[in-house]
């Protein structure tokens, strides 16, 4: 969750996972190849933060496969009832 606020120094670690498809577990100095889809989230504008040099272009390259732009809920009101059934079923359930 919020890509966007990644520093620099964890940029560089991800985009290195991405390339080589290993990691290396903590305290461990074997490396573990892993096959993983990466889901990022941000509010941040990535293509802006890349042209400010804030954000690594490789790495933005590499997560930009499939982008989602989700409006905000302000501007989905017709969501609301949906939502809320969803919410109410499912706590009433865990609380009840």
């Amino acid at each position: 969750d919020e890509i966007g606020e990644l520093p620099q120094h964890l940029q560089i670690k991800i985009l290195r996972f991405l390339q080589d498809g290993e990691i290396k577990r903590v305290g461990s100095n074997q490396t573990v190849r892993v096959d993983v889809r990466i889901l990022a989230a941000t509010n941040k504008d990535l293509g802006k933060m890349v042209k400010q040099g804030s954000f690594r272009s490789d790495l933005y390259y590499r997560l930009n496969v499939l982008q989602l732009t989700l409006p905000p809920l302000r501007d989905r009101r017709e969501d609301l009832p949906v939502l809320v059934q969803h919410f109410l079923k499912k706590f009433s359930t865990k609380f009840h």
